[in-house]
């Protein structure tokens, strides 16, 4: 069977042969020493092409995505923290308050640090809410929601988190309810 690459391979020798020729030709004029120091830089500088062709970038793809799943991984474990947080709040929640009414007079509150960007009734208003918070800090936002489950028994049912553009800072999308 006949490889494929082999008639490509022919053309480019063919191609090629006659510049090789003259190289070598040049080559031969040259003293001795000078065709060791040139082969010898054409080497190190086929090398030095080499590493910054390819080895490098691929160095730092590896590491670029290596950071990636580190921020990932610290996130979920701040997520699970956050879940076990709420879990484990204990009180007497308040649930004669509308979730509406709650959810609103708690982010005036200092603890959030920054109001909603939108709040809406998710169905009949009365069991579950949905809140968009952009660029809140990540912390607070867990404060906050520990804060809706302690005192008003309000849980999440739903979230999309996504980094935010500062440090810490994310964007939210949240379904809240009881």
């Amino acid at each position: 069977m006949k490889n494929p690459l082999q008639a490509p391979l022919q053309q480019l020798q063919q191609k090629l042969q006659e510049p090789l020729a003259q190289l070598r030709a040049q080559l031969d004029q040259r003293t001795p020493r000078e065709r060791v120091l040139l082969v010898g830089g054409g080497v190190i500088l086929l090398l030095l092409a080499l590493y910054q062709g390819l080895w490098e970038p691929l160095v730092n793809a590896h590491e670029s995505r290596r950071e990636a799943l580190d921020e990932a991984r610290a996130l979920a474990v701040r997520i699970e923290s956050a879940a076990q947080l709420a879990q484990s709040s204990q009180g007497v929640a308040n649930r004669r308050i509308s979730i509406l009414a709650a959810v609103d007079q708690s982010s005036r509150e200092p603890t959030l640090g920054k109001a909603p960007t939108r709040v809406q009734p998710d169905g009949d208003g009365e069991t579950s809410v949905k809140v968009w918070l952009d660029e809140v800090s990540f912390d607070n936002l867990l404060r906050w929601l520990g804060e809706l489950q302690s005192r008003y028994a309000i849980t999440v049912q739903s979230a999309e988190i996504e980094a935010g553009t500062a440090a810490g800072a994310v964007n939210v999308r949240l379904t809240l309810g009881r």
